[in-house]
């Protein structure tokens, strides 16, 4: 049976209540009949994108909406492209939601976290946190411009006193991290043992409130920073996490003939953490990914890396910015995606070609049968600035 239109069920609703209930000059006065457990009910029911449009027909549903009660079980991340246009995934393709979040003259987004994003503005030299629904900011220390960014963040910024955040620059391997309430940026220095040489880091990723930080060597081992909150100065204690394995190394790398990049990924409600190796062949394309999970070892201290050949009901979801897991469990559940698999990874990255406009490299990897398929994007959205793929989870609160 064909689904109606979400622009068209809606009317036919206000055509209906509007019967029942008369017309008034108050346009809410007929939303204000339906009691608020019963709207509640039938949003939750709702896809994700339909559940954020019924957020703009009136305020009394905007309340309902951001009161959280009636939140979708669903959590499937959608896509923001240059820091202004949003998508939703709907049947193998990234449909657009037709709504700019952010007019400002030059604005970036180098984050996010669930429902929030996080955004440097570089005329102004400022960074906050940005709920894309609702138009919420929470305002970030300023610092100086960095051309490659990315900044992650341990809780969202409603709860200022569990959250901050840290700022890799991409170019340098640099760290610093602050709170929303601090004036300024704390650097974060680690050097290697023998050399002293400072580390350069390539990815980071916040679990349990505790900072992992991969170099080029994340196989070998992980820099593990405890940030202190607690007081007027910040500060952080440092551990090397050396990882134990044989000395044929232990996990097979695939596609040696190709290049290889790193990317941590942690899940929210298992607080596990897992290293993504992409892949990619000389054109830069994804030929394909391994996951490995990380596993502490109690008796020998130190930790080590197992390969996961099944995600069991994870999805995962890559970019250069940000990556997120989602049990397909949830995400199958409401979702409008007829497509979504589970043990899959999607991914969303970009490069630049020395002959053409900025390339994108979209698509679904299947860890069951080690095989990439294509995930379609309007075609007026390729030509765009560089580094501005981010997934997120819409929420207004």
């Amino acid at each position: 049976m064909k689904m109606m239109p979400m622009k068209m069920m809606i009317s036919r609703i206000y055509s209906w209540l509007t019967a029942c209930f008369g017309h008034n000059d108050d346009h809410e006065m007929w939303s204000r009949q339906i009691p608020n457990d019963v709207m509640g009910l039938v949003l939750q029911r709702l896809p994700r994108p339909d559940y954020i449009q019924c957020r703009d027909v009136c305020p009394t549903w905007r309340d309902i909406i951001d009161s959280s009660s009636a939140a979708p079980h669903h959590l499937l991340p959608w896509l923001l492209l240059d820091s202004k246009h949003l998508f939703f995934i709907k049947d193998g393709c990234l449909v657009s939601d037709h709504r700019k979040i952010s007019t400002l003259v030059k604005p970036r987004c180098v984050g996010s976290i669930e429902g929030w994003l996080i955004m440097h503005e570089y005329v102004k030299k400022s960074r906050y946190f940005l709920n894309p629904i609702t138009g919420a900011r929470v305002i970030l220390p300023s610092s100086k411009c960095i051309e490659k960014e990315k900044v992650v963040a341990s809780s969202v910024p409603t709860r200022r006193e569990h959250c901050y955040v840290v700022s890799l620059n991409l170019l340098s391997g640099r760290l610093a991290f602050c709170r929303p309430t601090d004036q300024s940026w704390t650097p974060i220095e680690a050097f290697e043992p023998e050399t002293e040489n400072a580390l350069d880091f390539r990815d980071v990723e916040i679990v349990a409130g505790k900072l992992y930080a991969a170099t080029s060597s994340a196989l070998e081992f992980l820099m593990v920073f405890d940030i202190n909150l607690n007081g007027g100065v910040p500060s952080y204690t440092a551990e090397r996490v050396v990882m134990h394995y044989p000395s044929d190394g232990g996990i097979k790398l695939d596609y040696k003939m190709y290049f290889r990049t790193w990317y941590l990924v942690k899940d929210f409600e298992s607080h596990e953490l897992f290293l993504i190796l992409r892949h990619t062949a000389l054109a830069q394309v994804t030929e394909g990914f391994q996951v490995l999970k990380l596993e502490h070892c109690d008796s020998s201290g130190g930790a080590r890396w197992v390969e996961i050949v099944d995600l069991g009901s994870r999805i995962l979801f890559v970019s250069m910015l940000n990556n997120k897991c989602i049990s397909s469990e949830r995400g199958l559940s409401g979702s409008n995606d007829k497509t979504l698999e589970r043990n899959c990874i999607y991914f969303a990255f970009d490069w630049h070609s020395t002959e053409t406009s900025p390339i994108v490299d979209f698509g679904v990897f299947s860890l069951t049968k080690r095989s990439v398929k294509p995930l379609s994007c309007p075609i007026n959205h390729l030509s765009r600035e560089l580094n501005q793929i981010v997934w997120f989870t819409p929420d207004p609160w």
